[in-house]
């Protein structure tokens, strides 16, 4: 596998759950490591942020109103503000844009597990979003904090963690994971990381039509919580770089 640091990816919007870390996360990838121009709004501030670099490529992201799963089909006013305003003023077309919705399945935040199974089952392309509503749901077992780790450990060799704040008490008792040390070697690994997990449970996929394997993983990961077990680290997070070509597989592993 290679970054492809040169890829135009046009326009992306990044809908998120949180108010910190993913913003954190996706800020040092396309603004510091891979310069894209990149717009913000964070759902507890009340300006945007902006770094104008790449006119060919150009992430947006944004955070649903409550920190909660549901918030992707409720709330929708709030969401549809926000749309308005990065067309208007940050010449973002969110209709001609790719959507992905970055969620963790911690079972404390996002209790319905059933509501979880629907979004996997219709939110399967990033590029199918004529209704603003349509995307990829990126899923993060069980918080987007198993990304980070991911960058820097063999998750197999990671303890399985019930809960997001877990994976956080594990991140602070090694200060060597940090989100500002994210690299492009760092990504690789965790794009090795994401390829081992799927090749551990044998769970074929397609990298553009990925639909099937989510719904494997969720299958998998869901029995190992209810047995007591906790999650295994996970994060679709890096399907998204696959996707749009900015992380390229090597063909014979596809």
């Amino acid at each position: 596998m290679r970054l492809n640091k040169d890829k135009h990816i046009g326009r992306v919007l990044f809908i998120v759950e949180g108010s910190r870390t993913e913003f954190s996360i996706l800020r040092q990838i396309f603004c510091n490591l891979l310069g894209y121009s990149y717009v913000e709004k964070r759902r507890n501030r009340p300006t945007y942020f902006e770094s104008s670099n790449d006119r060919f490529s150009k992430v947006g992201v944004i955070n649903t109103q409550e920190s909660n799963i549901h918030d992707i089909s409720e709330n929708e006013a709030y969401l549809d503000e926000v749309f308005d305003t990065l067309r208007d003023q940050y010449q973002f077309p969110v209709d001609q844009s790719a959507i992905y919705y970055l969620f963790d399945r911690d079972p404390k935040s996002n209790t319905d597990s059933a509501l979880i199974e629907k979004y996997i089952l219709s939110l399967t392309n990033p590029y199918d979003n004529d209704d603003y509503k349509a995307g990829q749901l990126l899923l993060s077992y069980p918080s987007i904090e198993s990304y980070i780790i991911s960058n820097f450990r063999d998750t197999a060799n990671v303890p399985q963690f019930l809960l997001g704040k877990d994976v956080k008490a594990y991140i602070g008792g090694n200060p060597d994971i940090q989100i500002n040390k994210i690299s492009e070697g760092t990504l690789i690994k965790a794009a090795d990381e994401f390829l081992r997990y799927l090749s551990s449970e044998q769970i074929a996929f397609d990298v553009d039509e990925f639909s099937e394997a989510s719904h494997a993983v969720f299958t998998k990961q869901e029995t190992e919580y209810l047995s007591g077990q906790g999650f295994r680290l996970f994060s679709m997070l890096t399907l998204a770089f696959l996707q749009l070509g900015i992380i390229e597989l090597e063909e014979s592993i596809t």
